[in-house]
């Protein structure tokens, strides 16, 4: 791997927030992922060195919906191969990335976007039709499938009744009146119960969702925090000294 391409921890690459680094992913290879932590399978960072290396990647060995830690260590298993064969030396901490800590799957994304924005390869890259080309099955690939027509309702045959006498039909339509508006009570109970139940599910999962998006932007807080103390630090440390851009690079 070229110096250009060992970036230091204060680089501007390590810098890159959550949302970008999901947005620039999902747009690449048209995944629907919504977590740092999803990138620890390891498939698409495989797949982004496939954008960049056309044929260097055996796109089909990897296993894009892995859900156990042996099945992520076979994905970086590839992902290794291919830095070798390309002269990359850039560290792989398999052990730290199966474990889809935030932090270590956020730096390793954040590297991954750098590395692809310093090699990025003429032309459009269509990963859906890769996937397709290897034989890579991803659950998101499927999610447009057409669905099965619903069956038509059978037709109602009909049938020959006596006609009631007037006195009899005349109690009939009373009796229906009535049962028809204790139904309707009934049913309209229901719906309205049914309508509150569906509201509360939702509001729950909205709150689950913002207490997850509010648990990352925490961390992104914390490690960007971190940086900015180890700056003031180093900058305390060197004094006037004319080398402390250097060293902050």
């Amino acid at each position: 791997m070229s110096s250009g391409d060992n970036f230091g921890m204060m680089d501007n690459a390590y810098f890159v927030g959550r949302a970008e680094l999901l947005t620039w992913l999902n747009d690449l290879l048209q995944l629907g992922y919504t977590k740092v932590e999803q990138v620890a399978s390891g498939a698409s960072h495989c797949q982004v060195m496939d954008a960049i290396y056309p044929g260097k990647v055996p796109l089909h060995k990897v296993n894009f919906n892995a859900k156990f830690d042996y099945e992520f260590v076979k994905n970086y298993k590839v992902l290794q191969d291919v830095f070798t064969k390309i002269g990359c030396d850039k560290y792989i901490d398999v052990q730290k990335l199966i474990k889809a800590k935030y932090q270590d799957n956020l730096e390793f994304l954040q590297w991954m976007k750098k590395y692809y924005d310093l090699h990025t390869p003429p032309g459009v890259y269509n990963a859906v039709e890769r996937r397709a080309q290897s034989k890579v099955h991803y659950e998101g690939d499927s999610s447009d499938a057409p669905k099965k027509p619903a069956k038509p309702a059978a037709e109602a045959k009909p049938s020959r009744v006596a006609a009631p006498s007037v006195g009899k039909a005349a109690a009939k339509v009373s009796s229906g009146a009535s049962h028809h508006h204790s139904s309707f009570s009934s049913a309209s109970s229901s719906s309205d119960k049914a309508g509150d139940s569906a509201k509360v599910t939702e509001l729950n999962a909205e709150v689950a969702d913002l207490k997850v998006t509010v648990d990352a932007l925490e961390k992104e807080r914390d490690f960007y925090f971190k940086k900015l103390r180890e700056v003031e630090v180093l900058c305390q440390n060197s004094g006037d000294s004319p080398d402390i851009a250097q060293k902050i690079k």
